[in-house]
């Protein structure tokens, strides 16, 4: 039985991070000839702000809320995409980006919907950024990719933070 990377996932947090993470999805899209799906994870709010919030604003101008913030994100990421395929180009004239098909942005838990992209995609291997943060067990590997970690049957690749 082989083995073949076609699909890989590549999630995002716009922070400083997020180019490396992208940068090393290309390198392994271009390794294994895959194509790449990004996907990005607005945090859900807390049922006890939204629903208050909610009531204020009316459900219609709070799903409106929700779906700009979307729209700008994914606005950012292609960005985003647009600048690193230019510096890029710059050092490498095979670029890269054009292997990102689809951008996907939904709220909610980022270990939740990353793993149900993982299914609904059919992703072959995910990459993502490990964030470190304080002096415990958080340090190497963030609460998100550890818990991500835990429960992942695919290949993962994490990018640690470019700050350390």
């Amino acid at each position: 039985m082989s083995f073949k990377i076609k699909t890989i996932l590549c999630a995002v947090d716009l922070s400083e991070n997020s180019d490396q993470v992208l940068l090393a999805s290309i390198a392994e899209a271009r390794v294994h000839d895959a194509r790449i799906q990004l996907l990005h994870i607005i945090p859900s709010f807390d049922a006890a702000m939204a629903v208050p919030i909610a009531s204020f604003m009316g459900e219609d101008r709070f799903s409106e809320l929700i779906n700009e913030k979307k729209e700008e994100t994914v606005a950012a990421i292609r960005e985003r995409v647009d600048k690193l395929n230019k510096e890029t180009q710059e050092n490498d004239p095979r670029g890269g980006t054009e292997r990102i098909k689809d951008i996907h942005v939904y709220e909610g838990d980022a270990v939740i919907e990353i793993l149900n992209m993982i299914d609904k995609l059919g992703a072959d291997m995910l990459v993502m950024g490990s964030h470190g943060k304080g002096i415990t067990e958080h340090t190497f590997v963030g609460s998100v990719a550890r818990k991500v970690l835990k429960r992942v049957n695919i290949p993962v690749l994490l990018v640690p933070s470019v700050a350390r």
